[in-house]
């Protein structure tokens, strides 16, 4: 890649910061326009196009004044560049105050909020063009660029940072959303990270009406401790924040093993080939430019999100069974979210299936057990054992010899184990926590129906994992009291299993 002059970098940063607001400034009239499609409104869409057109030819007058392609400042026109600029930005806010007055006349004032934001665009934009647009700001090297330094020493961080710890295109007025997509590629979880308060309402506002579900967050760490906890489909990354750039949050993701496979596409006004390149490298799915074309974004995120669900769909499968009563819920909830998260990590090698019996409908035509998915036909058996073995199944369903089962977990692990013998699968994991129990003794009924519960998971424990002859181990259980420990020893048990059957098919 070519090094860039400091001129260059600041030419370029100058470009992006100008483009920001211009991108407002588009994105706002798109969507007043929409909105009059419903309901057309001719005198005030006429103006509408008019802004959108000059905000077009600001894009243009930037390419045209401020190329990549300039070397010293001497290449620019300074004074010429304002003037353009600025006669442009006249046309805006001139049109804008025009639309406001006809919205309260007509007492539309519902399209006056996105109105004063296009106005309040426009006079940031003034501001940079006042401030920046300048041989004084272009020559002056009192600070070299920011980007150049977090892109030069983004690999080096990487280096030194424990990741396992928590943590240009114009648009056109008449084209809409409504372009055709797969539907691998439809509808999903958005996570958008950007620091300005006005690109976050307008991606949102413009996934929301793609058919998507945005979350919002305003900087780099905020999307790290979003991600530590919740699942999403798809990152738009902004690049220039501070504090964290978009580059380190996406060094983060990458050596993060949860998240490494989460598509990631980086949204900026940036024009650096230079960074572009970084980015891609950095493990980007895709580079789109502020302003976006609303079609071309749609079209990318389709993209992105259908290649990413076909690769989901392309590896082998594993179901897991959760079996337990009803006294293990919150570890129920842990497994759920460790296979979620096991999902995400091992999402190019394998996707889990979780059986739980409180996903299936349960009619009340049939038993409860003869509705639950058989344990003997999964890959893996999950087991949790505490202070009860549960409720007696109906006399329809028995062993062999005709003797009943005591509860429908005992059903499924004697189900498990019989097709372990049988097949090799399932692979059996049983936990027992071990922490107190307590039951209220307001009713003697209730306290001896708890003891003689916890009684029946001492004894389902004893037959089949302790041997009657000498009280050694036949079996092999873990124990444990703390929810936290739980969780990571499942977590570690289960990846383990599933690497290892990978491994043998």
């Amino acid at each position: 890649m070519t090094k860039l002059s400091v001129f260059q970098h600041k030419l370029a940063d100058l470009r992006h910061d100008l483009k920001t607001p211009i991108g407002h400034i588009l994105g706002y009239s798109e969507m007043l326009q929409e909105e009059l499609e419903e309901d057309p409104w001719e005198e005030f869409q006429v103006d509408l196009v008019n802004v959108h057109s000059s905000g077009d030819k600001l894009l243009a007058l930037i390419e045209d004044n401020l190329a990549a392609t300039k070397s010293s400042v001497h290449d620019i026109d300074i004074p010429s560049a304002q003037f353009q600029l600025r006669m442009q930005l006249n046309h805006i806010t001139g049109y804008c105050e025009l639309l406001q007055d006809l919205a309260e006349d007509e007492k539309r004032v519902g399209l006056i909020g996105d109105l004063n934001n296009i106005i309040q665009a426009s006079t940031v934009f003034a501001e940079i063009v006042e401030n920046k647009l300048s041989i004084h700001y272009l020559e002056t090297v009192t600070e070299l660029e920011k980007v150049k330094q977090e892109y030069d020493q983004s690999t080096e961080k990487t280096k030194n940072t424990d990741f396992s710890e928590k943590t240009s295109a114009t648009t056109n007025m008449t084209e809409t959303d409504d372009i055709a997509v797969s539907t691998m590629g439809e509808g999903g979880i958005i996570l958008v990270v950007d620091d300005n308060p006005t690109n976050l309402d307008l991606l949102s506002r413009r996934l929301k009406r793609q058919g998507y579900h945005p979350i919002t967050v305003d900087s780099g760490q905020a999307a790290l401790d979003y991600l530590a906890d919740n699942i999403v489909d798809l990152v738009l990354l902004d690049l220039v924040m501070p504090k964290m750039s978009g580059t380190e949050v996406l060094t983060f993701i990458r050596h993060k093993p949860k998240l490494r496979n989460l598509p990631v596409i980086i949204l900026s006004a940036h024009d650096d080939m230079d960074i572009i390149v970084k980015c891609v490298l950095l493990g980007a799915d895709d580079y789109l430019f502020k302003p976006y074309n609303p079609i071309l974004l749609k079209a990318r995120l389709a993209a992105t999100l259908e290649k990413y669900r076909l690769r989901q769909n392309q590896v082998p499968r594993l179901e897991v069974f959760i079996s337990s009563p009803g006294d293990v819920i919150p570890e129920r909830k842990v497994i759920r979210s460790i296979i979620n998260d096991l999902n995400v990590e091992l999402a190019d090698r394998v996707r889990l299936v979780p059986v739980f019996w409180e996903d299936e409908p349960l009619l009340a035509s049939d038993t409860f057990q003869a509705q639950i998915h058989p344990a003997k036909n999964s890959d893996i058996y999950l087991g949790i054992f505490w202070s009860r073995l549960g409720s007696p199944l109906p006399d329809s369903i028995t062993r062999e010899d005709g003797s009943l089962y005591d509860s429908g977990s005992e059903y499924e692990y004697e189900d498990a184990y019989s097709g372990y013998k049988n097949n090799g699968k399932p692979e059996i994991l049983v936990y027992r926590k071990m922490s107190e129990a307590f039951v209220s003794l307001a009713d003697r009924d209730n306290v001896m129906a708890a003891i003689a519960q916890f009684e029946k998971v001492d004894s389902f424990i004893e037959r089949w994992f302790i041997d009657p002859e000498d009280g050694s181990y036949s079996g092999a259980y873990h124990c444990f009291e703390q929810l936290e420990y739980f969780e990571d020893m499942v977590y570690k048990h289960l990846k383990k299993l599933v690497v290892s059957q990978l491994e043998t098919m």
